[in-house]
């Protein structure tokens, strides 16, 4: 029986699918990057054999290391690149596409022309580690591979693969050009980047008691990959370290001592303080805010509760030296009909916690105005109320942006059925828009109330037969990191997303130098938050541009 055993190359930033041809993939594939910085490459298998072993030989380029002696002589030697690794892609399902104008579909009953494929499917998305001899499981498999590059000088560097399933082998082979301009690992100054992780999400996805020491490490692996992906902050939620002693809120010093410790092993500097309260009930339309941990009103009993739990913070962050390091926030995206209540809980923060800036979500503006340190709204409001938000930036206030199940259609986002090209262009932005310091995600993994395969709507309980998804989220909102057995995957949005904030260093350097050069740069592939060039191979060539200058210019 004649073997169909196909293997191929996709760009890292395509899409792939179970059903992608490897016939439209490269038996080459060629790329460009900076030093210090990750390459990689997609591996599309089909054909396969189930039960059949699937093996892979990587040939590595040389590595020169070089060494001082103490008596000032120089030694060199030459060794394999081993500075790599494999992953096997897994695919998530999209049940319904994302909204033409909010949502999904099922829920503004609009077609979204701006998705890479109609639902139902499946895409690749999470990477999950893997040796070099796998077992197929079905006809088809796809990996990733990933290495880290470096040179002194501009260098071209080849990685080729010999892959063998059932006694055939297919040779692919990944050029790398490295140069030698340095991205450095991200540090406070870097472009501001926060996901939040559920703490609970956590505990259920782990099977990690909370506060356990399997919690507290598993913690620390989704800090790790987070600074991989160049995430320079953390949400730290208060009920990590308030706790109900006697009918009051108290501050467990010991245990926002051991999280502290953890931010500073993996090197994460600023603190997002989660929010103190919330909307009382639930209900988006509140006019009152309950307390996050004890459900007291404000206005009512509840702003003695915050002025106590602010008055414990910060005699907190005094003692360790954090107010540096330290935003508050008070309530997630606060609106007009809270405004009144919204400034009283920020007076009273403000009162009690001086010098500790505010960092909210934004919903609301100009009824908030004067209350809030660092804005952030979502991109396209951004856009739309440029400015206001310019205006507030001119009085002293910073801008933050975000994303979550808004905005849909043909905005940046980082959805399952949009171009991770889209996530990359998060990262060149800032470039361009000058004002804004960061970006925040609700969703770095906060699936306690979702199901892990579905990503979009919770599942009804075993008896409960209503099968409606109107109020459900976009598929991947939730997440773009994931769950494994005592492990943490990455996936292929938050690989670009990292690509674009890699990307953006350069950028930022440059246009201290060559202002209009860059922003020209940036206009040949990027030019508002909804327009923007998809063709991955254009982002490839404008890149080499950017790698090409900041080597000149930079070193």
């Amino acid at each position: 029986m004649e073997n169909y055993f196909e293997a191929s190359l996709f760009d890292e930033l395509e899409p792939l699918y179970p059903d992608t041809d490897p016939k439209k993939g490269k038996n080459l594939h060629m790329i460009a990057a900076a030093s210090n910085t990750y390459a990689g490459v997609h591996i599309m298998l089909s054909g396969l054999t189930p039960g059949k072993f699937v093996t892979f030989e990587v040939i590595s380029p040389t590595r020169k290391t070089v060494l001082t002696k103490d008596d000032g002589t120089i030694m060199e030697s030459y060794s394999e690149d081993q500075r790599y690794k494999l992953f096997e892609l897994l695919p998530l399902p999209v049940e319904v596409n994302t909204g033409a104008v909010s949502r999904t579909e099922w829920m503004d009953g609009m077609i979204n022309e701006s998705v890479i494929r109609r639902a139902p499917f499946t895409v690749y998305d999470v990477l999950r580690p893997c040796t070099n001899v796998l077992t197929a499981q079905g006809g088809v498999m796809a990996l990733a591979f990933r290495c880290k590059v470096d040179a002194n000088e501009r260098e071209l560097k080849k990685w080729e693969f010999i892959i063998t399933h059932d006694g055939v082998s297919k040779k692919l082979t990944l050029e790398v050009e490295v140069f030698p301009v340095q991205v450095l690992e991200a540090g406070a100054e870097d472009h501001k980047y926060v996901n939040w992780i559920s703490c609970r999400g956590i505990a259920d996805y782990h099977h990690a008691p909370l506060f356990s020491d399997e919690w507290y490490n598993i913690f620390e692996k989704y800090l790790r990959l987070g600074k991989y992906g160049r995430q320079n902050m953390v949400l730290l939620p208060t009920e990590l370290y308030f706790e109900i002693q006697e009918g009051t809120c108290r501050l467990n010093e010991e245990k926002l001592d051991r999280l502290i410790a953890i931010l500073d092993k993996v090197g994460i500097h600023w603190i997002e303080g989660g929010q103190f309260a919330r909307r009382k009930d639930g209900k988006w339309e509140s006019t009152q805010a309950e307390i996050q941990i004890t459900h007291r009103i404000i206005p009512g009993e509840g702003e003695k509760e915050l002025a106590d739990m602010c008055i414990q913070l910060y005699t907190y962050l005094k003692k360790h030296n954090l107010t540096k390091r330290w935003f508050q926030s008070f309530m997630d995206e606060p609106l007009d009909y809270l405004a009144d209540t919204y400034v009283t809980g920020i007076q009273i923060i403000k009162e009690n916690m001086p010098e500790i800036p505010i960092l909210e979500a934004t919903i609301a503006r100009e009824s908030i105005a004067g209350t809030v340190d660092y804005w952030c709204p979502t991109i396209n409001k951004y856009e739309k109320y440029r400015e206001f938000f310019d205006s507030r930036h001119e009085k002293g206030d910073h801008i933050l942006v975000y994303t979550c199940l808004d905005p849909a259609g043909n905005y940046c986002n980082r959805l399952l059925d949009q171009e991770r090209i889209r996530q990359v262009w998060l990262g060149w932005a800032p470039a361009l828009y000058d004002n804004i310091e960061g970006y925040l995600h609700w969703g770095g993994m906060f699936m306690n109330q979702m199901d892990f395969y579905r990503l979009s709507a919770p599942l009804p309980d075993i008896t409960d037969y209503d099968t409606s998804r109107q109020g459900c989220l976009p598929a991947g909102d939730p997440a773009i990191m994931f769950p494994g057995f005592y492990e943490v995957y990455s996936s292929t949005r938050l690989e670009a997303h990292r690509i674009g904030l890699e990307d953006l260093v350069l950028l930022e350097k440059l246009k201290q130098q060559e202002p209009i050069w860059v922003e020209e740069l940036i206009h040949m592939v990027f030019r508002r938050y909804d327009e923007y060039e998809k063709d991955v191979a254009q982002y490839r060539k404008v890149r080499r541009l950017l790698l090409e200058k900041a080597s000149k210019e930079l070193r």
